[in-house]
């Protein structure tokens, strides 16, 4: 019976550096070894003193991943092209919160504490709304995408302008 009690699946786990009991969210998943025996924050304190042991290594391995998705990387820096209006308005939000001068807000819709900056207009880029990634989708899904993108491929006038 003993036994049995033991087998029985708990959520809860015991943190191998850190010896803490948390809960099982609080490790992180492997998809083929299952969840880590240290803890998230643990985890990144262990990783952070390794990178910082090894630069030249961590940095030879970030250069030679880069090499591999130069592709990937320039799908992305076309996206964010510092000659668009839509980059240009990226730029200045995430500029604005790294200076302290904007705060990143919960979403409007459901409260969620991960949101982005949404904008209505590209002409004003410090005026965003603030939306997590789901209810961002769903308002570009439905809209279309913000006024002065012109810049930006495959631009679609918002259903309001087409009426």
């Amino acid at each position: 019976m003993q036994q049995l009690e033991m087998l029985e699946k708990t959520d809860e786990r015991k943190c191998c550096v850190c010896k803490e009991v948390k809960k099982e969210e609080e490790f992180t998943y492997h998809k083929i070894q299952g969840r880590q025996s240290q803890c998230k924050e643990c985890r990144k304190e262990l990783n952070k003193k390794y990178n910082e042991e090894n630069k030249e290594k961590c940095l030879a391995m970030r250069r030679d991943y880069y090499k591999r998705n130069k592709d990937r990387y320039r799908e992305l820096s076309r996206l964010r092209n510092k000659n668009s209006v839509k980059g240009k308005a990226v730029n200045r939000v995430n500029a604005a919160i790294k200076s302290g001068k904007l705060v990143r807000q919960p979403c409007e819709e459901c409260g969620a504490e991960k949101a982005e900056g949404h904008h209505d207009d590209y002409a004003k880029p410090l005026e965003v709304r603030w939306l997590c990634r789901s209810h961002h989708k769903q308002w570009h899904a439905k809209y279309g995408e913000a006024l002065n993108a012109c810049t930006v491929r495959h631009w679609t006038p918002p259903k309001e302008a087409q009426k």
